[in-house]
């Protein structure tokens, strides 16, 4: 497996909020993790620190994985909101995450916000995660489309994130093949392009290396609103 990451602060956020990993482990087992610190709150890049951290502790010889990603998630939302709590220079922090945990042939994921997960197989691109924010909620009620949603304001409107009172991850698991791609990234990349341009990126010849640039690229391009990264592994 091959692995890239790569973030940009773009051109209107004045720190980059957004913090990932890639992480191999000794049986060959490959974490990759993205989280997106909330923009223009204190203290979100501390948050999304937490929860990296959190599951960088993830014990590859459990049996439930989608089990133990789900409660370091919640292990990591309590002590952001209590650090939010207690500290008023932190109050109100949080952070999306979206991390995928690759073992033999098995790609198991945890999701919180509206950081996403893509799968490519077969030049076709699907999204693996939902968008936990009051746009996906309209499109699914009928009120706006999938194209009226990028650049909707309620686009920015979470229903949850890591270190909300309540914190309910996603979670799900998928059977891996050769030559699949599965792309994180938080939503500075996918708020500026869509998934037509991020598929048609992902399904040319280049290297992966090459691919993320592109994206990021493509995002500073259509105005850089936000902090930007994107992971891409090739199976």
């Amino acid at each position: 497996m091959k692995t890239f990451a790569c973030t940009h602060k773009g051109f209107i956020r004045k720190n980059n909020e957004d913090r990932y990993l890639i992480k191999e482990i000794e049986d060959g087992s490959i974490l990759l993790i993205v989280a997106d610190g909330m923009g223009g709150v204190a203290g979100g890049d501390i948050a999304a620190e937490i929860v990296r951290d959190k599951l960088a502790t993830i014990n590859n010889n459990q049996n439930n994985i989608r089990g133990q990603l789900s409660n370091l998630v919640k292990d990591a939302n309590r002590i952001i909101f209590d650090k939010g709590r207690t500290d008023p220079a932190l109050e109100g922090m949080g952070t999306t995450v979206t991390c995928s945990f690759l073992q033999k042939d098995t790609a198991y994921w945890v999701h919180v916000g509206d950081s996403r997960l893509y799968l490519l197989r077969n030049r076709e691109l699907i999204q693996l995660t939902r968008d936990q924010n009051m746009a996906q909620f309209l499109i699914e009620e009928g009120e706006i489309t999938s194209e009226e949603a990028q650049n909707h304001h309620s686009q920015n409107q979470l229903d949850q994130c890591v270190g909300c009172d309540v914190c309910v991850p996603d979670t799900g698991s998928l059977k891996i093949k050769k030559g699949d791609l599965l792309v994180l990234a938080t939503d500075g990349l996918h708020g500026e392009i869509n998934n037509e341009a991020l598929a048609s990126t992902l399904i040319s010849d280049s290297d992966i290396k090459s691919k993320a640039l592109s994206l990021v690229d493509a995002a500073l391009d259509a105005g850089g609103k936000d902090n930007i990264t994107v992971i891409i592994i090739e199976i």
